[in-house]
C-alpha cells in the first residue's frame, strides 16, 4: 500500500491541495527523559502521491509544543529553500495550529518559535495556510518522527 492510500484508508478527512499547491505533513516528536527530539516532514502533491520525505534529530526541546513548533519551522525553511512559494501545512497539534493562526501564544515558552515561524509564513510564501489534521491524516509524518527519534535510519522518497 502507497503513502496516499494509507492516509486516504486511515481518515476520509484528508483532502488534497490544490493543483500549484503543496501539502506538507509535519510532526514534532518528545523525549522528557532527555529533553531530546526529532521531526518529520512529508510532501504531498495535489494527486496525494508522497514526493519528498525527511526528519531530524532536535538536540534540546523543552516540551512537545517546542517540538511540533520545531518541525514546522523545518517544513517551512525547507519549502522557502527550495523555492516554493505556495503550501498547505498540516499539523495534529490544534494547540500550535492555534498559535500560527493568532498571538494567543506569542508570550507563551515557545513563543518565539511561533512568532518566527509566521514571519516565514509571511515573508517567504505567496500563499500559505495551516490547518488541524487529525493524527490518522498525519500518520506517516508522525512515523518519520519517530523512527529518527529512536535512532532508526530515515529513508528519503
Amino acid at each position: 500500500m502507497d503513502i496516499s492510500s494509507r492516509l486516504r484508508s486511515e481518515d476520509k478527512q484528508w483532502c488534497p491541495p490544490q493543483l500549484d499547491v503543496w501539502k506538507i505533513n509535519f510532526d514534532g516528536a518528545f523525549l522528557e527523559s532527555e529533553k531530546t527530539g526529532a521531526f518529520g516532514v512529508l510532501w504531498l502533491d495535489h494527486c496525494g502521491h508522497a514526493v519528498l520525505a525527511g526528519a531530524g534529530r532536535l538536540e534540546t526541546v523543552k516540551d512537545v509544543l517546542s517540538a511540533e513548533a520545531q518541525a514546522c519551522l523545518a517544513a517551512l525553511t525547507t519549502a522557502s529553500d527550495q523555492g516554493i512559494q505556495r503550501i498547505s501545512l498540516e499539523s495534529d497539534s490544534q494547540v500550535l495550529v492555534r498559535a500560527l493562526q493568532s498571538g494567543e501564544y506569542d508570550q507563551a515558552l515557545g513563543g518565539v518559535l511561533f512568532r518566527e515561524a509566521k514571519f516565514l509564513m509571511s515573508m517567504q510564501f505567496d500563499l500559505v495556510s495551516i490547518t488541524y489534521a487529525p493524527q490518522s491524516c498525519n500518520r506517516c509524518a508522525h512515523d518519520l518522527a519517530r523512527m529518527d527519534l529512536s535512532g532508526r535510519q530515515i529513508i528519503s522518497l
